[in-house]
């Protein structure tokens, strides 16, 4: 069976990638950048291209798309709004038209920014997406245009994606800490951080256990446990060993473009009781990619800062 993945390139394909990869499916690409995988066949295209997206996915003749590329700095977002749409939603669309065009289910991995971070409890799948940023809204209409247009369309929403292959938080912490004595994170935005190599093979789960259906699913997939970004950034001076104090702050102390939801915490039992599949806990996850890459780039920037290494390290 051949899989495409859009957005190959990026930290959530990469990883899909490998993972379909080392089961031995057949799988393709498609990207703006150049290929970086070698055992892929690939096409470079921009998916805000419509004639672009419908000639490659034509060519390419998937048996399953799994859309993954997206523009996600939610920033970013906010600054410029019509890339934003143009890559989140228009760009969706394309892919949809090309995988209804081909008879592929599409699977949308989508965002828990498509809530407003308002519910006290564990966002469901048929909770009402309230977007408060341009992100979250350029995401929203994405999914709104696959429930009503896609054939068989699948919607997976995740959360705090991170990965060895792009910027997330857990690295630009690291990075941050060997430059300051204190770090000033928030506190009281609440979520679940995302392996991306633990999505991927959750996301690899689902196509293998899913039918073939008319219409759409939605579906909550992320690790399990919830955390703050403090927290979250206290683990990884923790990790690392360094003398960086961690100071809580409140998402009004830290004035960024775009407003975030107070609570992304998902319930997670559709997916588990559906499919039987359900990804470890944050904690666990963390731990091996703090062992498989954050801990040789810890080295390396301390290496490369005489002061924070005369500081010392655990150990």
């Amino acid at each position: 069976m051949k899989i495409l993945v859009t957005g190959s390139n990026g930290m959530l394909g990469s990883d899909l990638v490998q993972e379909l990869l080392a089961q031995s499916y057949e799988v393709c690409g498609l990207g703006k950048s150049r290929n970086r995988h070698s055992r892929i066949s690939y096409v470079q295209a921009d998916i805000t291209n419509r004639q672009s997206v419908l000639e490659s996915v034509s060519r390419l003749k998937p048996a399953i798309v799994i859309h993954t590329a997206a523009f996600t700095d939610v920033d970013g977002c906010e600054q410029d709004s019509n890339r934003a749409f143009s890559v989140n939603t228009e760009g969706t669309k394309h892919v949809v038209e090309a995988s209804n065009a081909c008879g592929a289910p599409l699977f949308l991995i989508s965002t828990d920014y498509v809530f407003d971070g308002e519910k006290k409890g564990l966002y469901r799948e048929n909770d009402t997406p309230k977007p408060i940023s341009v992100y979250g809204r350029s995401k929203y209409e994405a999914e709104e245009f696959l429930k009503s247009h896609c054939r068989s369309g699948w919607i997976i929403r995740s959360s705090w994606l991170y990965g060895e292959n792009g910027k997330n938080f857990f690295r630009t912490i690291l990075q941050t800490a060997t430059k300051t004595r204190k770090l000033r994170v928030v506190n009281d935005q609440r979520g679940a951080p995302t392996y991306t190599k633990d999505l991927a093979k959750g996301l690899r789960m689902l196509v293998e256990k899913s039918n073939r259906i008319s219409g759409c699913r939605v579906y909550h997939l992320a690790n399990t446990g919830t955390t703050t970004w403090f927290d979250a950034a206290r683990k990884v001076v923790s990790q690392a060993g360094w003398p960086v104090e961690v100071e809580a702050i409140s998402s009004q102390d830290l004035k960024r473009p775009a407003k975030r939801p107070m609570n992304c915490a998902f319930d997670m039992s559709k997916i588990k009781t559906d499919f039987n599949i359900e990804l470890r806990s944050w904690e666990e996850a963390f731990a091996d990619y703090w062992t498989e890459s954050l801990e040789k780039e810890s080295h390396v920037l301390i290496a490369s800062k005489p002061s924070a290494q005369a500081e010392g390290k655990k150990g």
